[in-house]
């Protein structure tokens, strides 16, 4: 069309067509009374609510709060390992990690006082990220063997579409994905046959080839499914290793998770007759930093940091380990 545009002026037209289309940041927030309103009588059955302040650990109690390893060991690495330069940094780091997944509490502890008699100043560390919020055999919930927030990490990948939208648009876009992905699986449930997950009866496959070359007269599960040990003394009792998978593993359990279907809610025109003046959500009192708003995760600080060497300027390496030669 003969026209030339800076990439400023495209991206502030592009903000002012997704305020005409789903309204501004400021303005949506009051909306979320009508959406659950909406919510409940497109979903009979459904609850929807609304919370200004929170009221999360009243309402799930038996959600324990959990450290993801990889932020913790690169915590342990800055803040312990730095007082210690001449100790291996990936050994102390891997037995860290044994210590965090350890099935018992005998080979939990002779992990930590191996790092404590290494290292004394570690103690503060350990205490203070309380080992019931990272190592398996002190955790008080479940954790399936996870020691992880991939799944969070998958819920923003997954819901990266809507970020851009007000907070009613960015609700509803995920109700539709959630609704697609729900009929997706009720679907995929017709055909399967099996009594466990897909993804968990191939690994109790495994574990069950594995557990042919054992013998053993006791066992244990920190993964919710029969280790190889168990496999192989449960076998031995002429019993079904099924019977010992957790029940959030079983196929019908699966199926009832994705029985439900949700029904579409019409946004276009929301009728706000019925709203009161006197509970009105407003915007939270934040200022927006200047530019576009970020869209990836803050990478953590040692993910972030590329050391450089001082001496040959190339990276990879420090001072101390630079093998170039001197000019």
């Amino acid at each position: 069309m003969g026209v030339e545009l800076n990439y400023l002026n495209v991206w502030k037209g592009k903000e002012l067509a997704m305020h005409d289309i789903h309204g501004t940041d400021e303005g949506c927030y009051d909306k979320l009374r009508w959406y659950c309103q909406a919510v409940r009588e497109t979903n009979p059955g459904s609850v929807a609510e609304h919370e200004i302040d929170p009221a999360v650990k009243l309402l799930f109690t038996e959600s324990h709060h959990a450290y993801y390893l990889r932020h913790l060991v690169d915590n342990f690495v800055k803040q312990v390992l730095r007082s210690y330069p001449k100790h291996n940094k990936k050994h102390w780091s891997s037995v860290f990690k044994k210590a965090a997944y350890a099935p018992s509490l005998k080979e939990y502890e002779q992990h930590i006082n191996n790092i404590l008699e290494s290292m004394p100043l570690s103690r503060d560390f350990i205490v203070n990220f309380e080992p019931q919020s990272w190592a398996n055999t002190l955790f008080l919930g479940d954790r399936w063997g996870v020691i992880n927030n991939n799944i969070a990490e998958c819920w923003n990948n997954w819901i990266k579409a809507a970020l851009y939208l007000p907070i009613v648009g960015m609700v509803d876009h995920i109700r539709v994905q959630i609704m697609n992905m729900m009929h997706r699986r009720r679907e995929s449930t017709s055909m399967m046959v099996k009594e466990l997950s897909p993804k968990k009866e191939k690994a109790i496959a495994c574990v069950y080839v594995e557990s042919q070359k054992l013998r053993v007269n006791r066992y244990w599960q920190i993964n919710k499914i029969p280790c190889k040990h168990a496999c192989a003394a449960i076998e031995s009792k002429s019993m079904s290793f099924y019977d010992f998978c957790d029940k959030y593993f079983k196929i019908e359990m699966y199926r009832q998770a994705y029985k439900g279907i949700i029904n579409p809610i019409l946004t276009f025109d929301m009728d706000e007759s019925y709203v009161d003046n006197e509970n009105v959500i407003n915007a939270p009192d934040v200022r927006s930093q200047p530019g576009r708003r970020r869209t990836k995760r803050i990478p953590s600080q040692v993910e972030s940091r590329v050391s450089k060497c001082s001496r040959c300027h190339t990276g990879g390496h420090n001072r101390r380990s630079c093998k170039e030669a001197i000019n």
